[in-house]
């Protein structure tokens, strides 16, 4: 009596499409990713070189829907009736923990009431586990690189943006290369010390992925079903 051959496996079919379906939208991700870092990165690189601008209009431009995240400009604030005791925001820089002060912008004449600020870096807490809040001045004048809030990583500058900053506060976050007056204990650091660009070897490795397991499925296919 001969021995009965094994069905076709249509569970681990539907597994491995599953499979093969997700590597392939991680390694499309991935290249998603590396367009934007790219862009991220000539974006930077003309930075280096472009004077500041008038942060109005390019507030107004952004609530038209235009990109203007890493816009060098410059914003005068109006006068605050107080300081602002204001989260510290965790961060990471040359390998050590970071906690970067924030303090508001008020603004006149601009589609937005006010503008958070990254002052930058507090330096007697490099290093230290937590944070706190701190209340700083608000500054006078201040000439940064605007970053948009959801590109910065955490939540808690979004927080600060919506819960402590009143109405119509802007989305964008102002982070600081001069302040005035200048800071005491804090150290301005307005971009990214290293940005590192591996989605491409990323990307591959995920399509690596997903085209061996087409191959192992096809062996095994080819080992069960064949006469």
């Amino acid at each position: 009596m001969s021995e009965k051959k094994p069905g076709f496996p249509f569970g681990l079919t539907i597994a491995v499409a599953i499979s093969f379906v997700i590597l392939c939208g991680l390694g499309a991700w991935q290249m998603k990713r590396l367009a934007w870092k790219e862009d991220l990165l000539v974006r930077l690189e003309k930075l280096k070189a472009a004077p500041a601008v008038p942060l109005a209009p390019v507030l107004a431009a952004a609530a038209k829907g235009e990109d203007v995240s890493w816009t060098r400009v410059e914003a005068n604030c109006a006068p605050a009736s107080a300081r602002a005791d204001l989260p510290l925001v965790y961060g990471i820089r040359d390998g050590d923990i970071v906690w970067r002060a924030q303090a508001v912008c008020q603004l006149s004449g601009a589609v937005n009431s006010a503008i958070l600020v990254d002052l930058g870096v507090v330096d007697a807490l490099t290093g230290q586990p937590t944070g706190g809040q701190k209340a700083f001045a608000p500054p006078a004048k201040v000439i940064g690189v605007l970053a948009a809030s959801d590109q910065l990583g955490g939540d808690e500058r979004k927080r600060i943006i919506e819960t402590l900053m009143g109405p119509k506060p802007s989305h964008h976050v102002l982070m600081a290369e001069q302040v005035s007056p200048k800071v005491d204990g804090v150290t301005v650091a307005p971009l990214p010390v290293e940005i590192s660009n591996r989605h491409l070897e990323y990307a591959l490795t995920w399509f690596g992925l997903a085209v061996t397991l087409l191959f192992i499925y096809a062996a095994m296919l080819w080992r069960r079903l064949r006469p």
